[in-house]
């Protein structure tokens, strides 16, 4: 049995984000579904700023219509910076400084299972209940389902990497 220990920290976590996203966009279809989605959202936004412009243009005095197209680009900004400012405030929420996702942890591995184990959980998860890996250039991903991953640390697996490589590369490339 090899075991090391490591604590996470949000930008893991902003990490994971990324990787869930990318694991997401490479299902089939899906990435066109959502382009013609959002397409189909701004042209009718840009179809009603243009009737809205128009109406302008027939019924409002100058000083009216510069205070209507301020507005419109108000109302503009802050739909595009809505989904930034929204993540950003959930991350700052999202995590308990005594969680068990930013405590200290220790992880082992048996050939039959990872187990996970800091000061308030022990999780032991068989080989066979992982989908998926992952990885970037500071974290190793294993997912229990589509969304849902365990987080282990490049350093944190170092010391039994090629006992690691061995027990999770039947996981590797996997949709």
């Amino acid at each position: 049995m090899s075991a090391a220990s490591f604590t996470l920290t949000p930008t893991d976590f902003a990490r994971l984000q990324k990787v869930v996203g990318r694991r997401v966009g490479r299902k089939p279809g899906l990435s066109s579904t959502l382009f013609m989605l959002r397409a189909a959202v701004w042209v009718g936004v840009g179809l009603l700023v243009a009737a809205y412009v128009r109406v302008l243009d027939d019924y409002a005095e100058p000083p009216h219509l510069r205070f209507m197209a301020y507005l419109v680009m108000i109302v503009f900004l802050l739909l595009v910076s809505l989904p930034h400012v929204s993540q950003a405030l959930w991350r700052k929420h999202m995590f308990a400084p005594n969680g068990t996702f930013l405590s200290p942890q220790t992880v082992s591995i048996t050939d039959s299972a990872l187990t996970i184990q800091s000061a308030t959980m022990r999780s032991e998860l068989l080989w066979a209940g992982f989908m998926a890996r992952e990885e970037d250039d500071v974290n190793h991903y294993l997912f229990t389902d589509e969304m849902q991953a365990v987080v282990l640390p490049r350093s944190a697996v170092a010391s039994f990497a090629d006992e690691f490589e061995r027990l999770t590369s039947h996981l590797k490339n996997k949709p």
